[in-house]
């Protein structure tokens, strides 16, 4: 009797862990935590991943190192392990108004005006792709990580590895993705 109490409980345990083993993720602003915890016959291990999902989120080079790893994996809309110059085009209309910290309303019409200077803009996405590309016609996670990385590197002017007010917002501008004048969704 005494056996199957015993054998009864632990298996109440162990369902009671497995229900609570379920990935969890929760965004904290704007950072997406995944908690994923692993059940083991013996303990419970939980490894959690930090997702960055916006640049003025970055203030540490390994957070630019996350944000990089976070776009790159949301512009390969088919998860084929690299991101082509129609996903980055595509990617760069979505998240344009995201990263734009001086965007007031993205619901207004595009003007004439508007798009007259947006064509002015420097480094518009098709630009950007063969930038950050090198030239091969898919971008790899690598060359994602790496180019945030060099603009970390030149946003953090004092070379402290930390971002400051005013180097966030340099980090901030050069990554921002600015679509090409003729792409639209």
């Amino acid at each position: 009797m005494l056996r199957h109490s015993l054998f009864g409980l632990s298996t109440l345990a162990l369902m009671t862990a497995t229900a609570c083993a379920q990935e969890d993720t929760t965004k904290i602003s704007g950072a997406e935590t995944k908690v994923t915890p692993e059940v083991t016959d013996t303990a419970t291990t939980v490894q959690t991943e930090t997702k960055i999902l916006d640049a003025a989120q970055v203030k540490t080079k390994s957070e630019a190192k996350l944000y990089a790893e976070s776009e790159f994996r949301q512009a390969d809309i088919n998860k084929d392990g690299s991101v082509d110059k129609n996903e980055f085009l595509a990617y760069a209309v979505l998240r344009a108004p995201v990263n734009d910290p001086l965007a007031e309303n993205i619901d207004e019409p595009v003007t004439a005006s508007d798009e007259t200077a947006s064509m002015e803009e420097p480094a518009n996405a098709e630009e950007q792709f063969a930038e950050i590309s090198n030239g091969d016609e898919v971008i790899s996670e690598m060359e994602m990580v790496e180019r945030r990385v060099a603009q970390f590197d030149e946003a953090d002017t004092n070379d402290d590895e930390q971002l400051d007010v005013e180097e966030s917002k340099e980090f901030i501008k050069l990554s921002q993705l600015k679509p090409s004048s003729s792409t639209s969704l």
